[in-house]
């Protein structure tokens, strides 16, 4: 009788089945939490930058241009287009979490020397399902954006600066990851006054 001592062909493609399932479910569950703080990491940069721009605001009492040809500097005159963040001019990141560079938009009147009492923004937020998260009226409020493209990199439907609109919700796998911050006038007006900048 000949007694084996090696494992069978079929017993080692068992085994190399069990394997692969218990690896694919471990890394299935990895990318999520790598995403999650990718996430977390571009919205704490995010929060950042706002700091940064509104105290931008404090010491030169408007707000820095988009940079339009992403040299890391603003462009002078601003042409109330979007473009890239000034992020040298501000002493920030550059890039979000994905290693892409933040866009900026901002309304033109906030960008002059702050005289701006009466100002209007045609700036709008909505949601994912395109419900509007701003004022519809003459004035949305909002003086600034401050965005990234996301996992993707691609911009979600409006937020290609093809218009005034932008969309800004919780992050959707596979359908939405564009990760936004605004700065209000609300804001920036407090702000100004609490430093005594602004009266």
């Amino acid at each position: 009788m000949k007694i084996s001592t090696g494992f069978s062909l079929i017993e080692m493609t068992i085994v190399l089945l069990i394997i692969s399932l218990l690896i694919g479910g471990l890394l299935a569950p990895l990318s999520g939490q790598i995403t999650q703080q990718q996430i977390k990491l571009t919205n704490a940069t995010l929060q950042e930058i706002k700091e940064a721009l509104l105290g931008f605001a404090v010491i030169n009492q408007r707000l820095p241009c988009p940079d339009s040809d992403n040299n890391g500097s603003e462009n002078i005159p601003c042409d109330g287009s979007e473009g890239f963040l000034p992020w040298i001019d501000l002493s920030v990141g550059k890039e979000d979490a994905w290693g892409r560079p933040f866009r900026y938009r901002v309304i033109t009147n906030y960008t002059t020397t702050i005289n701006f009492l009466g100002a209007t923004s045609n700036l709008r937020v909505k949601d994912f399902t395109g419900n509007f998260l701003t004022p519809q009226t003459s004035d949305s409020g909002i003086a600034a954006i401050i965005f990234s493209y996301g996992k993707d990199g691609i911009p979600f439907g409006e937020n290609d600066a093809s218009n005034l609109i932008y969309v800004e919700d919780a992050y959707v796998d596979n359908r939405f990851d564009d990760i936004m911050m605004r700065i209000s006038s609300n804001t920036l007006y407090n702000r100004l006054i609490a430093t005594g900048r602004y009266w």
